[in-house]
């Protein structure tokens, strides 16, 4: 939700690379690669429902972010339909209704040849079309960054995957299907998913996703409110109904602690390291963390609330989260030699250079104003 152009703690537009890659489920998923100079790893990120990979661009172009992201390539993956310019790439028997929906062909089928499979996909489903994502790569394994939904799907394809995930950072986690209030809200506004999938959005659903993104009732922050608003209404609507639907419908992870740690206990639990944050103003968020940690190894997860936040941290608390996530790292032997200390230093350096060359290209756009006929 940041102006990537203006702050001086940000000095440059990240570069990306737009890769299309096939999955077997018939839905192509769009990859937005940034890559590192000095490349060390890989990390991967999934977004939240009502977002897409945008969403993590005004944290990844950060000052301290950036010298922490160039020592790895950067995979900002997008959900089914989530992609710049994308159009609804399944139908779920949804009628037409005229205003709303333009003809009936725009839909592509989902999972072609698939007898019986008509819909957008589902968390896990999802899931496993991201190991196509590492097979195009040829990613050995990766660091996995999630927010909000996007840290369940990372869960689920950890769980069937662990040799390819060194570890997770998941923003706003959450391992079981809810039963409180909110949720219930969330997941029965039948209504307003039925409306978006046609199209439109109305001001009830983006209440919801607000509450849902902020942890709260409302923020203050309104030009974060309106920026996520303006990339919501940027993307295909159908296709954000789905992934709120897919997101609405997800099975419980089936996580517990194993602390006997007996061979074929039959447990199922994260066997990478974790780490688990969210904002203490975000109740709700609290609340669906400190469960999921009471069901996650204690000798591979950890977690923190912060205070003074919400659940929108890489808006409002950036220098505080590449702090976290550094020690992430750090804790799973990557960027050993990159202290915070180190990082502020570099990133300082970069602003100040940064700064002088838009002073220089101030200065020529100056030179060419001037009105050649006064000489």
């Amino acid at each position: 939700c940041y102006n990537l152009k203006s702050g001086s703690d940000r000095f440059s537009i990240i570069k990306m690379e737009e890769h299309v890659i096939a999955t077997s489920y018939g839905i192509p998923l769009h990859v937005y690669m940034q890559r590192g100079t000095k490349t060390s790893g890989s990390i991967l990120t999934f977004h939240d429902i009502g977002t897409n990979y945008r969403s993590f661009l005004g944290f990844f172009n950060y000052c301290d972010m950036q010298v922490i992201a160039d020592n790895f390539n950067v995979y900002h993956v997008c959900a089914p339909g989530h992609q710049d310019n994308a159009g609804p790439v399944a139908s779920d028997g949804i009628e037409e209704k005229e205003g709303l929906l333009t003809e009936r062909q725009q839909f592509a089928t989902y999972a072609d040849g698939v007898p019986g499979k008509i819909g957008y996909p589902s968390l896990d489903e999802i899931a496993d079309m991201l190991q196509s994502v590492v097979a195009h790569f040829n990613l050995t394994y990766f660091v996995g960054f999630g927010s909000g939904a996007g840290s369940n799907v990372l869960c689920r394809y950890a769980l069937k995957h662990p040799d390819k995930v060194l570890s997770l950072f998941l923003i706003n986690p959450n391992a079981n299907t809810d039963n409180t209030y909110y949720n219930w809200l969330f997941a029965n506004n039948n209504a307003e998913w039925q409306r978006m999938s046609q199209g439109l959005l109305t001001d009830s659903a983006l209440k919801l996703l607000e509450r849902h993104w902020f942890g709260h009732n409302s923020s203050d922050c309104y030009d974060s409110v309106e920026a996520c608003k303006q990339q919501l209404l940027s993307m295909c609507l159908p296709n954000v109904a789905g992934y709120i639907k897919a997101y609405n419908d997800r099975p419980d992870l089936g996580i517990q602690r194993d602390l006997a740690k007996q061979p074929g206990s039959g447990l199922r639990t994260l066997e990478v390291q974790a780490f688990l944050v969210t904002g203490g103003l975000a109740k709700d968020m609290v609340t669906r963390l400190v469960a999921m940690n009471s069901r996650c190894d204690p000798g591979r997860t950890e977690f923190l609330i912060v205070d003074e936040s919400d659940g929108m941290m890489m808006e409002t608390e950036p220098a505080k989260l590449a702090v976290l996530f550094l020690r992430h790292l750090r804790s799973c032997g990557l960027v050993v030699s990159l202290t915070p200390e180190r990082v502020r230093e570099l990133a300082k350096q970069r602003c100040a250079s940064a700064s002088v060359a838009a002073a220089d290209v101030e200065a020529i756009d100056e030179t060419a104003d001037i009105d050649c006929g006064d000489f």
